[in-house]
């Protein structure tokens, strides 16, 4: 009977070790024989792409960079990932964005006064200098919103590559911005793919990354950016002049990604959402109006790598940095989260971004940073790119499901539960040196 006990033991172990791993194989298994890929009109509103395993939503006319996603039929969990905006930074101390350290003419003003007019023989001469330079040079604002924008989608259209890959293309393009970011128009791209089959894509040949289908993989582009660092040359060669000593600054741009969640009976929101624009340019994220979609979010939790952030009724003042940096040309996952259940939508992107040469065309790869912020029911998620100059910048983000993740952990409690009951009888066995029947395990 013992020995019995100990295999039937050894066998149900066995089998919560094997059964998880084989149910994500079976997946990855399905994915790799291609999905039955459709897409077209979803009423006047919305594009609609749709399989038996994912559906996904985006402005129809490119609105604004929006996706609305679900996996299966499940509409209870409307993940949605909207394109912010962008947002120039600089700091000295960290590596990523923080509210304090955007690149507005007031925050910089204010910091050069500080450091450098608030005593010294050159007290006055400084101060005036600093207030003449910082309005006559003509920043920018810090924070590009993208909802102030202009944006022109472009397809979709099937694609089928010689390799036997399939995927649906379309861009979205900034086509008109507010006149002080015109360098902006036709300068910042979204190019998107939804991969009917798994792929292994290039990074102009810098380094190799796996896409599975279902996935839909966003290539942001930007180029041409007008960087507020570099009006500030003359500034510091005059302060050098003086004998002040000028630490490099670091300067960064900032890609704001908002992660909320819907019901499918609020898509009406949505829609209220891509018509929505703001009266006036925000300077900064932090007096950036909530829009429709944020207000109505239903997230209470998101899984950051290993990392459980709660959202729900938490609004914070103030970035906290991401460690993003596990191994290199990794893909860094945010899961959505219902409390302690993870759902089956993911955004992710790489942790490295690719800076090519706008004269020579040579390609080279920096680190991408991130933080987030806590904002009542959704997450503000900012991706941190380090100053490419007059280069072109290229990161790729990724939105999908995860078909195994929700029915996973009540099965491994349920086998290991009874492995537990089973040793449990294995050990009265040996303490009792007398044969004990087992009838059930309900």
């Amino acid at each position: 009977m013992r020995k019995a006990l100990k295999a039937f033991s050894l066998a149900f172990l066995l089998m919560s070790i094997t059964a998880p791993l084989a149910l994500i194989n079976n997946v990855s298994a399905a994915d790799a024989q291609g999905l039955n890929v459709s897409y077209g009109s979803y009423g006047s509103k919305w594009v609609k792409i749709q399989t038996d395993l994912i559906t996904i939503l985006f402005p129809a006319g490119g609105k604004k960079p929006m996706f609305l996603w679900w996996y299966a039929n499940d509409t209870s969990n409307i993940y949605v990932v909207k394109y912010k905006g962008l947002i120039e930074y600089m700091t000295l101390d960290y590596e990523y964005y923080r509210i304090a350290c955007e690149a507005n003419s007031l925050t910089i003003r204010e910091r050069l006064m500080a450091k450098y007019a608030s005593s010294g023989q050159h007290q006055t001469e400084i101060r005036n200098r600093i207030m003449y330079w910082g309005w006559w040079l003509g920043f920018h604002p810090a924070l590009l919103p993208f909802s102030a924008c202009t944006w022109n989608l472009t397809g979709p259209d099937s694609v089928t590559r010689e390799d036997g890959v399939s995927y649906i293309a379309f861009n979205f393009t900034l086509v008109k911005a507010p006149p002080i970011f015109d360098f902006t128009e036709g300068n910042v791209v979204i190019r998107c793919r939804f991969y009917a089959t798994d792929a292994t894509e290039s990074a102009h040949g810098l380094y190799n990354y796996t896409v599975k289908a279902g996935e839909l993989k966003m290539d942001l582009v930007i180029q041409n950016w007008e960087w507020n660092i570099d009006k500030l040359n003359d500034l510091f060669e005059y302060l050098e002049n003086l004998g002040y000593t000028v630490p490099k600054l670091k300067a960064g741009l900032a890609l704001w990604v908002d992660m909320a969640s819907l019901n499918i009976t609020k898509l009406s929101t949505a829609e209220q959402d891509v018509e929505t624009t703001p009266p006036t340019l925000p300077e900064s994220v932090a007096n950036a109006a909530l829009e429709p979609v944020e207000v109505n979010s239903g997230v209470s939790d998101i899984v950051a790598g290993g990392q459980r952030i709660q959202v729900r009724n938490k609004v914070s003042s103030e970035t906290t940095a991401l460690n993003v940096r596990t191994r290199l040309h990794e893909r860094f996952r945010l899961r959505f989260a219902k409390e302690s259940q993870t759902l089956a939508g993911f955004f992710d992107f790489v942790n490295t971004a690719v800076v090519i040469n706008s004269t020579t065309s040579e390609t080279s790869v920096v680190n991408v940073t991130a933080a987030y912020m806590a904002a009542g029911n959704h997450l503000r998620l900012f991706i941190g790119y380090p100053y490419f100059g007059s280069n072109i910048l290229e990161h790729d983000p990724s939105i999908g499901v995860e078909q195994a993740i929700p029915i996973l952990p009540k099965l491994l409690w349920v086998l290991v539960g009874a492995t537990v009951v089973i040793g449990v009888a294995v050990a009265a066995v040996k303490l009792l040196k007398k044969p004990v029947n087992i009838l059930a395990v309900k």
